[in-house]
């Protein structure tokens, strides 16, 4: 097999910095020890990257809009690989799945396809990918930081003063119940691309409707962990989830009560797993599956039953809770003698089926499939670049060189405060996306965490 050259150079477009940043810079690390130089660039910089840093190969999180799929036609011309490595990859739905898997947009020029199972593969498969794409089923990459030696990137220094209580991780899992308090247009526009392609989100407002009376649910399970006064109740919204919602319930809380209780909306969800002691998921939730990789006890909580977001099958590998009265005492009673011990080998059925069984060496398989791809590929053709290619490099370089991401607007923060509707998606971007600081404080931790002596 030819070797790989040193010039091989990879784009690595990092959507969210808090979820998938980390999972990054460790695959970037991997692909360095393989001779491959690793570029970390916000997602939004996919335009940019091509003349800035002339890769031989650009990874995505999905091609799904047209004007992506359009995109990696070009990179092919102009002899750029295209690698997709999906950030969300179980969905338990097939119509769901199929539509993620490109059923509707198959056109797509794709040479690397990452899974985190085979489920998708054969979605794949059957969108056609495989006649002109390798498709890996590699798991979970985040997941390896649930594992040895990498969670010592996210757990807490063994210097660290324990507290007295329990440690409950409460995560919610309700990214449309904002909808039903919004004007209509927001979720018509939002929910128009699945609405003809997936028949469980023809009628979304009955998504909208089901999320919105489960989130009204989980408050009486939030008050009776807090007000029982025997915890540390952390509380984690979902990333799509606003927080005022559940501030207004932490402002009703007496203040001896309010002392033991916390909402972290910022942190990334591995460290809060690996410091807690029992996790409570909201109905079929992947903190619950991560949860399970980590060793740690998990209560699910039953609420609206919507089909889309319970499934039995998985909520039957959790211990359930319908009824806020009795949730102290169940909690109680994973901590003193938990039942989790025999839903372990379903557990792990379903984790080898869905998440490929995570041994800690995802990232490193990933690695391992990029530098083999780009042994055999040819050196792309760099006079196909135009001047709009160069003038987007140009944009990058000199945002980078101030620290700022490529989509940087310093008339952003007044826009969205004037015209919030408007301007909300693009301030979302915003506040997810990763800078080139960022990206140089991630690798020193992840650097320092495996030479640390802490356990």
């Amino acid at each position: 097999m030819k070797e790989l050259s040193e010039q091989a150079r990879v784009v690595l477009l990092v959507d969210h910095k808090v979820r998938d940043l980390m999972t990054d810079v460790l695959i970037a690390r991997h692909l360095k020890q393989l001779g491959v130089k690793c570029f970390l660039e916000p997602l939004e910089a996919w335009q940019g990257v091509l003349a800035a840093h002339r890769p031989d190969m650009i990874i995505f999180n999905h091609v799904n809009a047209p004007h992506l799929v359009k995109y990696t036609k070009r990179l092919a011309e102009i002899g750029v690989q295209t690698a997709i490595l999906p950030n969300e990859g179980i969905i338990y739905d097939p119509e769901a799945l199929a539509f993620v898997a490109g059923k509707y947009h198959n056109d797509a020029h794709i040479d690397l396809f990452f899974c985190w199972n085979e489920a998708h593969k054969r979605a794949l498969i059957q969108c056609g990918f495989d006649q002109h794409a390798r498709i890996e089923v590699i798991g979970v990459p985040r997941f390896d930081f649930y594992l040895q030696p990498w969670s010592r990137m996210f757990s807490p220094p063994a210097a660290t003063k324990k507290s007295a209580r329990p440690k409950i991780l409460f995560c919610t899992n309700f990214g449309f119940a904002h909808f039903f308090e919004l004007p209509k247009e927001r979720s018509d526009t939002f929910f128009e691309c699945y609405q003809g392609a997936i028949p469980s989100y023809r009628d979304y407002w009955k998504l909208v409707e089901a999320n919105h009376k489960a989130r009204q649910k989980v408050i009486p399970f939030l008050d009776a962990v807090a007000r029982s006064d025997k915890f540390d109740l952390l509380l984690r919204p979902h990333p799509r989830e606003p927080i005022a919602f559940y501030q207004a319930w932490l402002d009703t809380l007496p203040e001896k009560i309010r002392r033991h209780v916390r909402m972290d909306e910022g942190a990334n969800i591995t460290s809060l797993i690996l410091d807690c002691d029992l996790e409570i998921s909201c109905e079929t939730c992947t903190t619950a599956l991560e949860s399970w990789v980590a060793g740690k006890p998990t209560i699910e909580l039953v609420l609206e039953k919507h089909p889309v977001f319970f499934h039995p099958k998985i909520a039957a590998l959790n211990i359930l809770s319908e009824d806020p009265v009795r949730i102290v005492g169940q909690i109680e009673q994973e901590l003193a003698a938990p039942q989790q011990s025999e839903k372990k080998a379903g557990r792990t059925e379903h984790l080898k089926t869905w998440c490929h069984a995570p041994d800690g060496s995802s990232s490193a398989k990933l690695a391992q499939a990029i530098a083999d791809q780009l042994k055999s590929c040819k050196k792309p053709d760099w006079s196909k670049l135009k001047f709009a290619d160069k003038r987007r490099s140009a944009k990058l370089k000199a945002l980078r060189s101030a620290g700022l991401p490529y989509h940087y607007d310093p008339l952003l923060s007044a826009k969205s405060r004037l015209l919030r509707g408007r301007y909300a998606i693009k301030a979302m971007a915003y506040e997810k996306s990763i800078t080139p600081r960022d990206v140089r404080q991630a690798c020193q931790r992840l650097e320092r965490s495996l030479t640390s002596t802490h356990s």
